[in-house]
This record gives C-alpha cells, structure tokens and sequence, in this order.
C-alpha cells in the first residue's frame, strides 16, 4: 500500500527549539494544545517558553476544503521548559460559559531547567508561586499522584518529589525520595493504584514507591536487572491497568506486570537501533504501543498476549 503524503496545514516559527507539546485532554477542549521550548546559550543560560494555542478550522478560498491553522492565545517566558503536564480535569476550573473561558480555567504544570515547578491556566496567567524542588534541571511530571491534585516529579538529582496543588492555589511539597543514584528521566503513576508512583534513570533501575509510606521508608520494589541501561520512558496501558512498558537507552520495550514488578518483565521487544525514548499506548486500539525511537525512526508495536 502506497504511504499518502503529509499535507502542511499551518506551521508556526517559534523563538527557541521546541522540545515538548501536549493537547488538552479535557472534552470539548481537544483544539486547545501547549508547547515549550528550551535553548542552552553559550553564557550557561537556560532559557525558554511556554505556548497556548488552539487549533481552528477554515477554509479555503475557490475550494469546498476545510483546512486548519494554530492561534496562538499566550506566550510565557520562563526557564528552559523540559515537560509540560495538564491537569486532570477534576481540579481544573473549565466552569465559564464562552469557549473562550472554559479553556481559560484549564490549569497546565511545568517541569523547568531551573529546578522549579510552575502552574499556568490556559490564557498564560501564573497561578502559583514556582516552587523549587531541587538546584537542577527537572525532567519530567506526572498529575495523579495520590490524588487528582497529586504531582510527581523527577529531575537530575535522582529523586523523586511528590507535591499537590492545595485548594487555595498553592503548592505544598509531601516528601522527596532517593533510591536513584544517577539522572532520572521518567515518572508515571499507576493508573491501577494512584498510590504507586514508577520512576527511572540513567542507573539502568526502575523503582516504584508507595506514596503511604514514609519519604525515608524502602521502595514498593526495585528492579535492577531488568535494563541494560537508563531507563527513559514509561507508559501505563490505559486499557490494561497492570500492564506497564518501559523505553530504555539499550535499544528495548520491554513490558511488565505492575503485580511481579521485581521479576523479569512478561515481555521484551527485539533491538530497536536506538534508544526508545518516549511511548504511547494508543488510547482506544488494545495493544497498540508508539515508540519515538531517537535517531532510528518510529516503530509501532503489537504487544497481544505478552509477545
């Protein structure tokens, strides 16, 4: 079967290389997306921005084709922005009659290169003081830990800090916790246990860690044997609730069950030619996983009956 060619429907020039971009998962507000950007300057400088946009129909003159372009709404200058999250519907304040204002009330996190946690709503207002976490870069967030309101968060120090947005607004640190001795660049909460937070790192070691536990208490588990190297990318199956694929810098998916996490995983993907770096389950096709494979292209997997 012959591959159809992309068509370009907008394309917009932003200031600093963008390196992270997430549509809004709200109903009724899938046109609403945000992007950052991040750029390391010569004088050591980590600069960057956060972009709102919603994406709109047209159409095109002398044709009976519709098209589509991207309006920006905001533009927010920050640190280096490395992750952007938004948050679960069940804390956002989508309350306002107009479209307009029901994306306003959309509440989005930032993971930045300045150690810092940041809160915006939707038209680029800041709703919270950033907090720091840590004095370097924070890599990645995940919303839900513990509850709606629940934030991890995982960054160069190897820790991993859970936090909640208070109903004032605010943002209160719960724990830090340390297992990991080199950078971690993943973190995801279990969607069958808001209590279980997975996390891994360049130390080839994939942790989970029971938020009910003391920050000083020993992890849920610790599997060390399982990657040949850094962990870089996990993935909850939204369909399967216990089934969790990780990305590692050995060039491997590999796929286990959140119930024997201690063990070898259920199953392994061949070698994929580079690390895979990021991965998606497709939210309504069973079994379907997307891996964005670094420098080697962007393979989709079956994974059926742990194969």
């Amino acid at each position: 079967m012959a591959l159809l060619a992309p068509r370009a429907e907008d394309a917009v020039a932003c200031k600093l290389c963008p390196d992270v971009v997430e549509w809004c998962p709200a109903d009724g507000l899938e046109h609403l997306l945000a992007w950052g950007t991040y750029e390391h300057q010569e004088s050591g400088e980590r600069r960057g921005e956060l972009v709102f946009a919603t994406l709109e129909q047209t159409a095109n003159a002398g044709s009976s084709e519709r098209g589509s372009r991207l309006r920006q709404l905001s533009e927010v200058e920050s640190a280096g922005v490395y992750d952007i999250a938004w948050a679960p519907p069940a804390i956002s304040a989508s309350t306002g009659s107009t479209p307009e204002e029901q994306a306003a009330g959309q509440l989005l996190a930032t993971a930045c290169a300045d150690g810092t946690v940041r809160l915006y709503s939707a038209d680029g207002r800041t709703l919270a003081e950033p907090q720091v976490l840590c004095p370097c870069i924070l890599t990645h967030l995940c919303w839900g830990a513990g509850r709606p309101s629940g934030l991890a968060v995982v960054g160069q120090d190897g820790g991993a800090h859970h936090m909640q947005l208070r109903e004032d607004g605010a943002w209160e640190v719960l724990a830090r916790r340390q297992q990991h001795k080199l950078e971690t660049w993943c973190v995801e909460v279990s969607s069958s246990d808001q209590n279980l937070v997975l996390t891994g790192a360049d130390d080839s070691c994939l942790i989970g860690w029971d938020l009910r536990e003391p920050p000083d208490a020993a992890p849920a588990f610790v599997n060390r044997r399982a990657h040949e190297a850094g962990v870089t990318a996990l993935a909850c199956d939204p369909l399967q609730p216990h089934r969790i694929a990780t990305g590692s810098y050995d060039e491997r998916v590999r796929l286990f069950d959140l119930r024997m996490m201690s063990g070898a995983p259920v199953a392994e993907s061949d070698r994929l030619d580079d690390g895979a770096y990021h991965l998606a389950w497709h939210p309504a096709w069973p079994d379907v996983l997307a891996v964005a494979n670094m420098r080697s292209g962007f393979p989709l997997l079956s994974v059926k009956s742990g194969e």
